[in-house]
């Protein structure tokens, strides 16, 4: 008998035993270490993917509450420009273009020929816009001057066109500009 034989036939319980161990190692490891693993691995993909949508879920939260936000100061801003820039009814509309706009060309030196204000059918809710169309004369600097202080001027005063032409009687130039200013009427129209 060799040594291999004589070691086990004298060792027989505990080689079996050795050996039913191992068998019942395996099937522990198949039958639930294995499949307790991959649940995990599972559920660890699972939470990190519950991860990823609460973190986009939080910025998606964050854009919505800024453009909640932005909207909300952007409101505030509106009520103030309607409050504090535009005229408040056509009469003061009309006081911003009538006097206003002549007075402007006479401190650019230049001669005011006509002047038509007439409201414009622009209706836009509570928005109504009126128009002056201005014929001036006078030297291209003095134009430049005009317009330029229009422009930077506190009223709310839109500068649609302006068509220049030489003046047939002068060395100076005509120009026609038709100036906008938006007031804010009531709803219901008035």
């Amino acid at each position: 008998m060799t040594d291999v034989r004589r070691i086990v036939s004298e060792n027989r319980r505990v080689i079996w035993i050795l050996a039913a161990a191992l068998v019942l190692n395996a099937a522990m490891y198949a039958l639930v270490v294995a499949p307790l693993s991959e649940r995990v691995e599972t559920e660890q993909q699972q939470a990190g993917q519950a991860t990823q949508d609460l973190n986009a879920a939080q910025r998606a939260l964050t854009a919505a509450q800024a453009t909640v936000t932005g909207k909300r100061q952007a409101e505030e801003e509106l009520q103030r420009f309607y409050a504090d820039v535009l005229p408040s009814s056509q009469s003061a509309a009309r006081r911003v273009l009538h006097p206003y706009l002549p007075q402007l060309a006479a401190k650019a030196k230049l001669r005011t020929l006509s002047q038509r204000t007439s409201p414009d059918t622009y209706n836009r809710g509570e928005l109504r816009k009126l128009t002056a169309t201005m014929m001036l004369s006078g030297e291209y600097a003095n134009i430049r001057r005009f317009i330029h202080v229009l422009e930077t001027a506190p009223e709310f005063l839109v500068l649609e066109s302006v068509v220049v032409t030489q003046a047939p009687e002068s060395s100076g130039l005509n120009v026609t500009a038709q100036v906008a200013t938006y007031y804010r009427t009531a709803v219901d129209g008035n």
